[in-house]
């Protein structure tokens, strides 16, 4: 009769959540939804990608020195750096202000003296508070120096040809069809003395034990699942308070094994919900990161077992406050601060050294990092078993306080 009583606990307590699909889709989705954000900020990778400011004076104003600029408005450049075009006394005002990242003037009669082989210069100037950016500015402007002190000494002639088309003069068909010949003249002889290669080249594959490389969004993943935990259990811990609201729990006290039995039933009913989670949230990570088929049921074990923990500990809280609105406001004002410090946000790794000292030391921080060392470190699942058996101990202790605190909260009016 009593067991039967715990089961009919359950039983209403999974109709009443699975009618409420809007929660646990929020529990889930939630999660879901605030990595999504953190991946379109941080890139497919995890890295932010640097964006600054590249200011250009173009006193040449030809097609050659448009050109040399536009390389920055390509590819990954484009997203690495905002072009303005300044006047040489606008962009001395904001360097001096340190509101730009790089400054490129590019001197005049550039082209011309480009085509004639003679010095020229491009004046790169950059912004001493930043690293990345200016010496990636930098390396490109090598880059293209580069490139076109090699197609000087390999097109000195052609080049002359195209003074007047680079210097945006008229040029007729037949001068276009010559340079075109001489082009074809000049190719041909490079390949005479590139072709076959002086230098060959032999593939060989050395394997090596080194793992393949593990993206960002992986290593997010774990503290996504255990962000959905945190949600869930505080919101099934606060179905305490509807049913003392509604007057059901109050009638438990008419029966003397009524209190226990109802903590049986939503301590069960609380690990099917996390395994429900814990099955979509893994089938999520089979099709995303093609996580192996075979980990899926440690995934699922121990996720149930760490939101059973997390369940305790704000059931725990709610039972002890004294009203729903205060158990609301402190368990929903913990969610957060356990988030941020327990590895959910950001992964252990890329978080201050003070903070994981903070973290690891919280129940969903310590059953996360434990979590990792098996399933992002590749450790031996052995490596679970103390976080378990320190888990399962937590569980049990807590379900004898709760208990207890749950026969005040009963009787409170």
């Amino acid at each position: 009769m009593n067991s039967f009583f715990s089961y009919t606990v359950f039983r209403n307590t999974q109709t009443k959540l699975f009618k409420e699909k809007w929660q646990l889709s929020m529990w889930i989705l939630i999660p879901v939804m605030m990595a999504g954000l953190f991946s379109l900020i941080s890139g497919s990778d995890g890295n932010a990608r640097p964006v600054g400011t590249l200011l250009v004076t173009d006193n040449d104003g030809s097609f050659l020195s448009q050109l040399f600029v536009g390389s920055f408005n390509q590819g990954p450049l484009a997203e690495m750096f905002i072009l303005k075009a300044k006047t040489k006394e606008q962009a001395i005002k904001i360097m001096d202000k340190g509101e730009a990242s790089v400054w490129l003037e590019i001197e005049k009669d550039f082209t011309q003296n480009f085509l004639d082989e003679k010095p020229t210069s491009i004046k790169l100037v950059k912004n001493p508070s930043q690293k990345i950016l200016p010496q990636i500015a930098e390396t490109m402007v090598g880059t293209l120096s580069d490139g076109g002190h090699y197609i000087q000494l390999l097109f000195s002639k052609e080049l002359k040809q195209f003074k007047n088309l680079l210097t945006g003069k008229n040029i007729s068909d037949a001068d276009i069809a010559l340079m075109t010949v001489q082009i074809k003249h000049t190719i041909d002889n490079l390949e005479d003395q590139l072709f076959p290669p002086q230098i060959k080249a032999e593939k060989q594959v050395v394997k090596t034990n080194k793992a393949p490389s593990k993206s960002f969004m992986l290593f997010m993943f774990p503290g996504i699942m255990f962000m959905a935990l945190l949600f869930s259990s505080q919101g099934m811990a606060q179905d305490f308070w509807k049913d003392k609201t509604q007057g059901i729990i109050s009638r438990l006290l008419s029966s003397p094994v009524g209190l226990n039995h109802y903590m049986i039933g939503k301590l069960s009913s609380s690990a099917i919900i996390f395994v429900f989670i814990a099955i979509l949230l893994g089938g999520l990570g089979l099709i995303l990161f093609n996580i192996e088929i075979k980990k899926i049921g440690v995934i699922i074990l121990w996720l149930m077992l760490s939101g059973l923990a997390l369940w305790s500990l704000m059931l725990f809280l709610s039972l002890l406050l004294p009203t729903e609105k205060s158990a609301n406001l402190v368990t929903q004002g913990m969610v957060f601060p356990l988030m941020m410090l327990g590895g959910s946000f950001f992964p252990f790794d890329s978080m201050p050294k003070w903070m994981v000292v903070i973290g690891e030391k919280l129940p969903n921080g310590y059953l996360l990092q434990s979590f990792n060392s098996w399933f992002i470190k590749d450790q031996a699942l052995s490596i679970l078993l103390i976080p378990a058996i320190t888990a399962l101990t937590f569980i049990v202790l807590m379900f004898i306080i709760n208990n207890s605190l749950f026969a005040k909260f009963a009787r409170r009016r």
